[in-house]
């Protein structure tokens, strides 16, 4: 049985292999764990005792006071069998081996390896790694992991067993105000594998969506398995590397893990209801789409687009991904009529041929009541106008200037935001957000300000037709498995 809230919100954890040195990484983690506030106790060890960062340093394992909840492990390869040891004989029943140099180095690493795993055992430990980059849990401000990042709260579970893209998706996520609810890094899943924290973060109620990175599996059924069940309750959305020979050949000599057949996954993936995507800009991306939208109840969409070029590549992707874009009804087209310009597309796409940005609100308001619709992409949102005045303005003018703007775009994306809420259908926006001179910073403010509010804003036409049809897919798989029940 794991007790995974040892792991996520120990009472107080020990941390094998303590530096003074700056530069190792047994000083940099332990300091990552004061920086991020963990409020449990901390009982670093060091043979050579002392204090290191304020801390007093303990000479052992069996010095240290009480029974600690986590030990964190970062003593190198040849001492690791005898900490796990001192660990067990503590009573510690849960441990992050984050010390690399094991099964994916060979044949005697992998030894090494086993002999760490049957030590844990025969005492009742539970193991996350080796070869890992550590655990996050925002929520209850535990950040033991190498890189100092520190995202807030969020419903995003990460599971990689990559460290290095479990720390990509939590910078990227934290670039645009997404939080994260727990991120693992499995490593070399000598004792617990992907599908262990997979289930976990499938009941765990401070998760609501479910980012994996996948390079081979040690138990290809049980992750089938545990997936199915818990694709009824979340979406895994999921990226699966090493379909080629030279992924695969990166993967074993990264994590240890063994690549199966790329159309076998495929399948897998269909029945258990994992969302499957190609990279980690597509795993973001939906990812982000399941947590600010409503699902689609099936794949009629409608699309709503300030000029006509955008229409064309989103209608193009729609249809390659399997969504319908659907036909207008003469009395859709009689209300569109009523306040666009005489010679919009009279098609869907709904192209507002350079009206009045305004009206797109109103168009997909339109296309979200239509009842042959289930979702609305909108290619655009209201854009602030901006006076010829502003090249002018001194810089506390342009501050104020760039706050109006902000301010302007997440009115817009709330009012978008109502008209979803109102008819229960997802509007799926990609827009350019425009800004005076392209300006990135800019940009990105505005991205994180409609975060916030739950409102994401994808950059081009495809990402939004990919995203839809993300959805549409898990939509498909949880209404057919509780149908046939």
């Amino acid at each position: 049985m794991v007790q995974f809230d040892k792991f996520f919100s120990p009472g107080s954890l020990v941390f094998l292999g303590a530096s003074a040195d700056p530069g190792k990484w047994g000083y940099r983690i332990l300091s990552n764990i004061l920086m991020g506030g963990y409020q449990g106790k901390i009982y670093p060890v060091n043979p050579k005792g002392g204090e290191i960062l304020g801390l007093p340093v303990y000479a052992s394992v069996a010095s240290v006071p009480g029974t600690p909840d986590l030990a964190i492990i970062v003593v190198p390869p040849t001492g690791i069998v005898e900490a796990i040891q001192d660990c067990v004989d503590r009573g510690v029943k849960s441990g992050v081996v984050i010390t690399a140099g094991f099964a994916e180095t060979g044949r005697r690493g992998a030894n090494l390896q086993q002999r760490m795993l049957e030590t844990a055992r025969k005492g009742g430990m539970r193991l996350i790694g080796p070869n890992c980059f550590g655990i996050l849990s925002p929520s209850h401000r535990l950040f033991a992991q190498m890189p100092p990042i520190f995202p807030p709260p969020g419903e995003i579970a990460v599971v990689s067993q990559s460290g290095n893209v479990g720390g990509t998706i939590a910078r990227r996520a934290m670039a645009l105000n997404f939080g994260i609810s727990r991120l693992v890094s499995t490593g070399n899943e000598a004792d617990l594998h992907a599908e262990d924290f997979i289930e976990f973060t499938g009941w765990d109620e401070l998760t609501r969506v479910i980012l994996a990175y996948i390079e081979g599996f040690k138990d290809g059924r049980r992750f089938f398995q545990t997936a199915q069940k818990v694709s009824l309750a979340k979406p895994i959305v999921l990226v699966k590397v090493g379909e080629t020979e030279a992924g695969a050949s990166a993967a074993r000599s990264h994590t240890a893990s063994l690549s199966g057949s790329s159309a076998v996954f495929e399948g897998i993936c269909r029945q258990a209801g994992i969302i499957k995507v190609q990279n980690l800009q597509e795993l973001m991306n939906v990812g982000y789409g399941f947590l600010c939208h409503p699902l689609p109840r099936g794949r009629r969409v409608g699309i709503a687009t300030l000029g006509g070029g955008w229409g064309v590549l989103a209608a193009d992707a729609c249809a390659r991904l399997g969504l319908e874009v659907v036909k207008l009804s003469e009395e859709v087209i009689r209300e569109l009529d009523s306040f666009l310009p005489g010679w919009w597309s009279r098609n869907n796409p709904v192209d507002l041929v350079a009206g009045s940005p305004d009206n797109i609100l109103r168009a997909i308001e339109v296309l979200a009541k239509y009842e042959q619709t289930d979702s609305v992409i909108s290619l655009g949102v209201p854009f602030p106008r901006i006076s010829r005045a502003y090249l002018t303005l001194p810089e506390s003018g342009i501050k104020k200037a760039h706050r109006g703007i902000v301010e302007h775009y997440v009115h817009a994306f709330g009012q978008i935001r109502e008209i979803s809420r109102k008819y229960n259908k997802p509007v799926i926006i990609a827009a350019d957000l425009f800004t005076p001179a392209g300006d990135r910073a800019l940009e990105q403010e505005i991205m994180r300000s409609i975060a916030v509010e739950r409102s994401v804003c994808y950059s081009m036409p495809h990402e939004a037709a990919m995203v839809l049809s993300a959805m549409a897919g898990y939509s498909e798989f949880v209404a057919g498995i509780k149908g046939n029940r």
